[in-house]
């Protein structure tokens, strides 16, 4: 069983949140302050953090910062509890060092899938410190469902519900490009900000290696497109 800390200074939503962990298996312990928080982080292990970010006088910032000097903490899954989803406070919770970002008010499945994940990422962090490291310089790759909303020359927009850091390489596998007679390139991560569907975010990419032939292909399709919603327009 996970072991969560829940921070929130709203009584009221730590109550839900906490019904809501606990109702799903979870070990939980709830507390208001973030010095109530770091006091128990100090005392015992926890699997997961998840802090509320406008709290008084100690922010969830304050707290992740502080979490992060603790050693046995450094790789701990940090999940930032707000009513606030601009792209300045991802960004904000992100730099702080936080893996997820849940809105206000819970989507009470939502909220449960998004803990089962950092716990599942918890519990590998776990086993893969039970073993030595050695070096390693090997390419690995990682399959997450997303949507391509749009494409440009430069790049594809997508919808995802996880939360990527900008710089991240993304190798796709998209019918898209086969039916465009392309090779599929690698494409990298420049924004990554709150979709308009609550728990979705809208992930801008350029095109990386992209052959001239592929992006004369894509650079056709584009102009078709434009040439097609134009002639729809005027008529």
């Amino acid at each position: 069983m996970s072991k969560i800390i829940l921070v929130d200074d709203d009584r009221e939503l730590l109550n839900i949140a906490s019904a809501l962990l606990v109702h799903a298996q979870f070990d939980v312990y709830a507390c208001e302050t973030a010095m109530e928080a770091l006091e128990q982080i100090r005392k015992q292990d926890f699997d997961v953090v998840i802090t509320d970010a406008n709290m008084s006088p100690h922010t969830g910032y304050d707290l992740i910062r502080s979490i992060k000097t603790i050693p046995s903490y450094d790789m701990i899954p940090i999940a930032m509890l707000t009513g606030r989803r601009e792209k300045r406070d991802v960004e904000r919770a992100i730099s702080a060092g936080a893996q997820d970002y849940i809105v206000k008010p819970l989507d009470p499945e939502l909220f449960i899938k998004k803990v089962t994940e950092l716990a599942s990422l918890s519990e590998k962090h776990q086993r893969i410190a039970k073993y030595a490291e050695v070096d390693l310089d090997e390419v690995v790759t990682c399959e997450l469902p997303m949507v391509v909303i749009g494409v440009t020359e430069h790049g594809i927009l997508l919808e995802s519900d996880h939360l990527l850091r900008k710089g991240t390489v993304l190798k796709l596998n998209s019918e898209f490009f086969s039916k465009l007679g392309a090779a599929v390139p690698q494409v990298r991560v420049m924004s990554c900000t709150t979709g308009e569907i609550e728990g979705t975010f809208e992930v801008r990419t350029s095109f990386e290696g992209m052959d001239e032939r592929g992006l004369a292909k894509l650079r056709q399709y584009i102009h078709s497109r434009t040439l097609t919603k134009r002639t729809l327009r005027a008529s």
